[in-house]
């Protein structure tokens, strides 16, 4: 602890787990850091940005910081997106194409071949595609090995979801290597520590610890997705690592966060947004944890 931080090792071992060269990968202090350097190398004020909406919220902000315009792309009610509405706001002026897959709040991945659509516009018009994959292990899909076919893709990763170590502030950009000196001419020299590091490459060596967890939240979705279903509810397909209820048509969704809250159990809602409507948002566990928590929603709905 009484050095600098070393990257080596981990640099190394994500260039052999992304099947990437060194020089593709930046590690960066969560996504968050990836996408303020991201911001600070590359947009300008009154550029545009495209993004989906809802999405991250932190998009919209470091928009309106670096005094960019922020061009959303809303979701249809059923959570589908326009094709034809996406790729028209991808225009001349258009700076950077920001898009979280799997998304969050909404659950959803992108269909593959808008995502390419979206690339071969983006090329068209000189914009950089940012795809944010913070929940990639939930879903499986990821767009790494097309960055050789585009050169204007950055892929944002975290190890704060699947590898839970939200609280040590670790992550990685990959793409193509003058994209990444473009960010690494503003990171700061000593952005990641050492305990993060340390851990990070842990995972690495050992993905069976990714891996188990992931198929432990997959089984304590379906289970609450079930239990859910037999309380008259409605569960939303979901890619990530949350589910999407829709209990409006059984109760008010305030109401009943209201009553998980004396709980002991904080949701997210409700939601504004139209795709969302009537939803609740519950963060998925292991079975045993997603058992106790149907018992509790159970309890909560039988209240209002």
């Amino acid at each position: 602890l009484n050095r600098y931080p070393l990257r080596d090792r981990l640099h190394r071992l994500l260039s052999e787990s992304l099947r990437l060269p060194e020089e593709n990968i930046l590690l960066t202090p969560g996504s968050d850091g990836a996408l303020k350097y991201l911001f600070q190398a590359y947009v300008r004020p009154y550029d545009k940005i495209v993004m989906l909406d809802p999405s991250y919220a932190m998009y919209p902000v470091y928009a309106r910081m670096h005094q960019a315009e922020a061009v959303l792309m809303p979701y249809r009610p059923d959570r589908s997106l326009d094709g034809e509405a996406m790729l028209e706001r991808i225009q001349p002026g258009a700076r950077l194409v920001l898009l979280a897959n799997p998304n969050q709040p909404v659950g959803t991945l992108m269909d593959e071949s808008l995502l390419r659509a979206v690339l071969e516009r983006a090329r068209e018009i000189l914009a950089l595609v940012a795809v944010d994959e913070a929940y990639f292990p939930f879903s499986g899909f990821t767009t790494v090995p097309w960055i050789e076919s585009f050169p204007h893709l950055l892929v944002i990763r975290t190890f704060s979801k699947a590898a839970g170590l939200a609280g040590l502030r670790m992550g990685y950009a990959a793409g193509h290597p003058e994209v990444l000196g473009n960010l690494f001419k503003v990171h700061a020299a000593n952005d990641i520590n050492s305990f993060g590091i340390l851990c990070a490459s842990l995972v690495l060596e050992h993905p069976e610890v990714i891996e188990d967890y992931v198929q432990e939240v997959r089984a304590g979705g379906e289970l609450l997705s079930e239990k859910a279903r037999a309380l008259g509810l409605e569960p939303l397909p979901c890619a990530a690592n949350f589910l999407l209820i829709r209990v409006a048509h059984r109760c008010a969704p305030e109401r009943l966060i209201d009553q998980l809250k004396k709980r002991n159990y904080l949701v997210k809602g409700p939601f504004s947004t139209p795709c969302l409507q009537g939803c609740i948002r519950v963060t998925l566990g292991p079975p045993d944890g997603m058992l106790l928590f149907a018992e509790a929603l159970a309890d909560a709905l039988a209240a209002v």
